[in-house]
């Protein structure tokens, strides 16, 4: 994958998606799996932080929760919920859109990155469980989240040229490209697809 070697190159554009919204990440965060984003970009603008995981093994995970099962979400709780690289390993990705979407506050603001194009991901980085599902593209996004928050709701950014996916493919990292390789943006080559999608505010 090459992050032994370095930063992996759809890093790059996941965390250049967030610094572009890091205003959204403020009043009370949650995050999947851990809360380093949070950290990173909310700063002084979060009030709480939950981490959110169906593993009960994680010892940083302050809630359980599957996405999968909308029935048992909370509702009306989050102000902003950042999502990184998880729906492709949840089958049913679409109640698990809906879960996010009960689970933040009127007005609330949805933070998911995605992938395009990519290798699958190995076995022994899921502990040896087969769920890598899905991958995606800019107008599926679109269609996606905005059967569910409304399209004038979600905004869909793309990341990525050929060099930086033909590079991701053969294991290269960040520091093996240039700065200006890694930020030319090709709309025909979807490596990282970003989402931001608002919840309606209550009226």
């Amino acid at each position: 994958m090459g992050d032994r070697r370095g930063a992996c190159i759809d890093r790059y554009c996941i965390e250049k998606f967030l610094a572009a919204h890091q205003e959204s990440i403020r009043g009370h965060v949650a995050e999947m799996l851990e809360d380093d984003y949070t950290r990173r970009f909310g700063g002084q603008r979060v009030e709480k932080s939950d981490v959110l995981d169906i593993d009960q093994t994680n010892p940083r995970r302050t809630i359980t929760i599957d996405l999968a099962q909308t029935s048992m979400a909370p509702e009306n709780v989050f102000d902003c919920i950042i999502c990184t690289q998880t729906l492709l390993f949840i089958y049913d990705y679409t109640s698990a859109i809906r879960s996010l979407h009960k689970m933040l506050k009127p007005g609330g603001v949805l933070l998911v990155t995605i992938p395009g194009i990519c290798r699958r991901v190995p076995r022994e980085m899921m502990g040896g469980a087969d769920n890598d599902w899905w991958r995606f593209t800019g107008c599926a996004a679109q269609r996606i989240f905005g059967e569910i928050f409304d399209n004038e709701n979600v905004v869909v950014e793309t990341f990525g040229n050929v060099l930086t996916v033909t590079a991701f493919l053969y294991g290269l990292v960040q520091e093996e490209l240039t700065q200006d390789e890694l930020e030319y943006h090709d709309p025909d080559y979807e490596l990282i697809i970003g989402v931001q999608a608002t919840k309606q505010s209550a009226r």
